[in-house]
């Protein structure tokens, strides 16, 4: 830990101060820039977003590397069975909670994130690559690195959840604050379902399903 401390605290500042603002620079747009700069969807946007996540998450295992750390440090690992319906469980878990949640806080979604929705074939191709980046590079950041590395400082699972889920919301404040609290509370429950099982897998797979299944929408 003291060979990486400079590295962690960096990463740890950059996932959760540095992404919330990229991710507000690459999707933060407004309706009316979104309909007249947004012409090509793919190369636009799902392709750039695709690279920063790769990039994330390269970035991820080169700071465990230099503490002499893998993947399995924070939680890699598990991709079978059991945790796949576990994942397939908790979405649609998840997705009640948060349905009655937007209903009782009366939340819409924005307008304008229809807009970003794949409509062809190519289109949605590249929404699931964009989907299975971000579950990936999301989870391993949110949930491994930040819960793992961040509980260090902390020492207390629940108040790091806490922290985590917070800018993991405000990350998406794109989608309007409605979105944004309803996305730290899903981020909460995604720091719930690594905690008890100790592993990124069904996390992964959850986030996945998650984002992919959105396209439906368009």
């Amino acid at each position: 830990m003291r060979k990486n401390l400079i590295a962690t605290i960096l990463l740890l500042l950059f996932l959760l101060v540095g992404w919330p603002l990229l991710s507000w620079v690459v999707m933060g747009q407004t309706q009316l820039e979104i309909e007249t700069l947004l012409v090509d969807p793919v190369l636009q946007l799902y392709v750039p977003t695709i690279i920063i996540e790769l990039l994330i998450f390269i970035l991820i295992i080169l700071v465990l590397k230099r503490g002499d750390e893998t993947l399995k440090n924070i939680g890699w690992g598990e991709f079978n069975l059991k945790n796949l319906f576990i994942g397939m469980g908790f979405v649609l878990v998840a997705n009640v909670i948060l349905l009655t949640l937007s209903f009782v806080l009366n939340i819409k979604q924005p307008k304008d994130i229809e807009l970003l929705l794949p409509k062809t074939i190519t289109q949605r191709i590249f929404w699931i690559i964009m989907s299975l980046t971000a579950g990936i590079a999301e989870e391993a950041g949110f949930r491994g690195y930040v819960l793992t590395k961040l509980n260090l400082f902390v020492k207390n699972w629940w108040i790091t959840a806490i922290i985590s889920s917070f800018f993991f919301g405000v990350g998406h404040f794109y989608q309007g604050w409605g979105g944004s609290v309803l996305t730290g509370i899903y981020g909460l429950l995604f720091c719930g379902l690594f905690i008890w099982r100790k592993s990124l897998a069904p996390c992964i797979i959850a986030h996945f399903l998650q984002d992919a299944s959105a396209m439906f929408l368009a």
